[in-house]
C-alpha cells in the first residue's frame, strides 16, 4: 500500500467517509498518514428505520466515536444547520471557494471526493464543486495542486444513474475490514439490519467484490481523476 503524507476526505454526511473509504482511511492512519476530514451538512433528523428523530449532539458523539476508531481529525462545515439533503441548495460558487481553502490550507497529497454516479443530490453536489476547486492550476501561481485525486464509492451503487469511470484504483483492506465494520457500527443514527445498502452484510459484499477482481479478502475500488507518478 503507497503510504500518503497527508489526506483529506470531503463527506457530504458523517457516515459516507466511512461507506466510501474507511478501509483505506484505517489503513493510511497505521501507516502514519495525516488524516482530516471535511464533513458538510451534521444535522439533527429523522432516518428512514428509526422510531424517533436523532440530535445534533447524538450526531457529534457518533463522529467522535468514529474518528477514534478510524484516527483522523475533522471539521464540519456546516453543522446544525438543516442543511442535509439540501447541500445542492448552496451557490456551487461557496461550496468551491470552501474547498479551494481546506486544499490550500491542508495542501493533501491526496484528495477524496463522492462519486458523480450517485442518485444523491448532495453527493453530486458535492462532487461537482470538489471537482472545480480540485482544477489543475500551477502552485507557483498560489494555489496547491492535489497530486492525486480519487473518487469513493458506496454500497449503494446498485441504484448509481452512472457506472464507476474504468480507470479505477483499489487499495486492499483485508486487514482493515472489521476496523471499517466497528466504525459502521459507530455511527448508530445510520447504521440499519440486511438488506439494507448501509449494513454490514452489504458494506462486506462490496468489499468482497471489489476484493475478487483484484485477488485479495476485502478492496475498496476508487475512480481515478487524476493520479501524479
Amino acid at each position: 500500500m503507497r503510504r500518503y503524507d497527508r489526506v483529506l476526505v470531503i463527506s457530504p454526511h458523517a457516515d459516507d467517509e466511512v461507506l466510501g473509504c474507511g478501509g483505506l482511511l484505517a489503513a493510511q492512519s497505521a501507516a502514519g498518514a495525516d488524516v482530516h476530514i471535511l464533513y458538510l451538512a451534521v444535522d439533527g433528523m429523522h432516518h428512514y428505520g428509526l422510531d424517533g428523530a436523532t440530535t445534533y449532539e447524538q450526531r457529534l458523539d457518533e463522529i467522535e466515536n468514529v474518528r477514534q476508531t478510524l484516527g483522523f481529525t475533522y471539521e464540519i462545515a456546516y453543522g446544525d444547520r438543516d442543511l442535509t439533503e439540501r447541500l445542492d441548495t448552496l451557490p456551487r460558487r461557496e461550496l468551491v471557494d470552501l474547498f479551494e481553502r481546506a486544499l490550500n490550507q491542508r495542501r493533501p497529497d491526496l484528495l477524496l471526493v463522492p462519486s458523480f454516479a450517485d442518485y444523491d443530490q448532495d453527493h453530486r453536489a458535492v462532487f461537482d464543486a470538489a471537482f472545480a476547486a480540485a482544477r489543475p492550476i500551477a502552485p507557483q501561481f498560489g494555489k496547491w495542486l492535489v497530486p492525486n485525486v480519487f473518487m469513493y464509492e458506496m454500497s449503494k451503487i446498485q441504484w448509481a444513474s452512472e457506472p464507476m469511470p474504468r480507470s479505477t484504483a483499489y487499495c486492499d483492506i483485508s486487514r482493515f475490514i472489521e476496523t471499517k465494520l466497528v466504525a459502521l457500527r459507530g455511527y448508530k443514527s445510520q447504521y440499519r439490519p440486511s438488506p439494507h445498502i448501509r449494513s454490514e452484510e452489504s458494506v462486506t459484499a462490496l468489499a468482497t467484490l471489489r476484493g475478487a477482481e483484484i485477488g485479495v479478502t476485502h478492496a475498496e475500488a476508487f475512480g481515478v481523476l487524476r493520479e501524479v507518478l
